[in-house]
């Protein structure tokens, strides 16, 4: 499995796999904040540990769950 690390604010280092790439790539990509209404049930369970590492954020906006990308910083892939 091919890794990317990304480090978020405060130094860390996280270590995201393709999958998770795709994810964040999607996020990144998207005209305004992503709507968890789009992605299906694997995506949003990726969405979701992303969150919980720091590299995206959940919020309800206009009455929907979406979510966009923390300040991050593409390090290095292996």
């Amino acid at each position: 499995m091919d890794l990317k690390f990304i480090e978020v604010k405060g130094g860390f280092l996280q270590p995201v796999s393709n999958e998770e790439n795709i994810i964040l790539e999607r996020v990144k990509g998207y005209d305004g904040p992503l709507p968890k209404a789009v992605l299906d049930d694997r995506e949003q369970e990726l969405a979701r540990n992303l969150v919980k590492r720091g590299l995206l954020t959940r919020f309800v906006y206009e009455g929907n769950l979406c979510f966009v990308l923390n300040d991050l910083e593409e390090l290095w892939e292996s």
